[in-house]
């Protein structure tokens, strides 16, 4: 009898507390859940990149590097209109911008990859090496044009990277388009 009370009382506790979540999910703002989503998305590509990096030990090439960033930044707008305040369309429209502009970079190394093998851009040395030794505006060139490492690559990242950055921006256009 009493072990049966104390079922009892815990599966009613439970109810209350799944009551307690469900009422405080319909109750809060959609642009929150739109945003964090957003910044939820752009962890997981990064952490596929470093996966990929780390795990598989694929070297990054420049423009591999150059999309990374445009991800972080994403992340970061994403991450700081959370923080401040989901229902401010700055955000989004920014967040939205970076993805575009990272998708132009993807864009660009799907370009390199199809080129043929004469037009191709020639190799230069390691993109660490180049960080180390070379001017900060020979290295900003060849992570905005790309070099011949960048076409040596399966297209499959790029390509992921492009399905990437499109979900971001269907993202951040949800949150726009989400009612307060």
């Amino acid at each position: 009898m009493r072990s049966a009370q104390l079922t009892n009382n815990a599966s009613g506790a439970a109810a209350a507390r799944d009551g307690v979540f469900w009422r405080a999910w319909r109750v809060c703002d959609r642009k929150n859940w739109w945003s964090f989503a957003t910044v939820a998305w752009t962890a997981g590509l990064l952490a596929g990149a470093l996966v990929l990096e780390h795990g598989f030990h694929l070297a990054p090439c420049a423009l591999c590097l150059n999309q990374r960033l445009w991800v972080v930044l994403a992340g970061v707008i994403a991450a700081s209109g959370f923080a401040h305040d989901p229902r401010l369309r700055l955000y989004p429209v920014l967040t939205a911008l970076t993805a575009v502009c990272g998708g132009a970079f993807s864009v660009r190394h799907l370009h390199l990859l199809t080129l043929p093998a004469d037009a191709v851009p020639r190799c230069g040395v390691d993109f660490g090496y180049m960080l180390d030794a070379f001017p900060l505006a020979d290295v900003l060139t060849a992570m905005l044009s790309g070099t011949g490492e960048c076409a040596d690559q399966s297209a499959t990242i790029p390509a992921l990277a492009l399905a990437g950055f499109v979900g971001i921006l269907a993202l951040a256009f949800l949150q726009c388009r989400a009612r307060a």
